[in-house]
């Protein structure tokens, strides 16, 4: 398993951090912001499921996973969990702690809620 993850890890490592990307990584994995250091934050569009949604970012040498779900109709949104990864796939953290957070329409988790409303044609989106 931690194979996979690590190739997953390495593929979005490259994309999130100099924006280059395979063809079908650019239509898998859609921009919603950036951190402070001006890496990408994306979307991962293949693992939207109804109104749950991913988003990863760099974190140190991997990466973080942060799962959502939308209330669309509500315009909630809810943090599920979030986990890190190392350079080679090997889960280092995770929290599953879950709740709402503020939905904020510029915020990359807004962003991906957007995204993910839209796409499911959501009313009012």
């Amino acid at each position: 398993m931690s194979i996979k993850i690590g190739g997953i890890v390495g593929a979005i490592a490259i994309l999130l951090s100099s924006g280059a990307a395979f063809a079908e990584d650019s239509q898998r994995y859609v921009t919603v912001g950036h951190d402070k250091l001006g890496n990408s934050i994306a979307l991962d569009t293949k693992t939207i499921k109804g109104t749950t949604y991913k988003l990863y970012g760099m974190y140190g040498d991997g990466i973080f996973e942060t799962t959502f779900d939308a209330s669309c109709t509500e315009s909630r949104l809810f943090l599920n969990r979030i986990a890190i990864y190392s350079s080679g796939g090997e889960l280092l953290q995770e929290d599953k702690e879950k709740g709402e957070i503020p939905f904020v329409a510029d915020s990359s988790p807004g962003k991906g809620m957007q995204f993910v409303c839209e796409k499911i044609g959501a009313r009012g989106w």
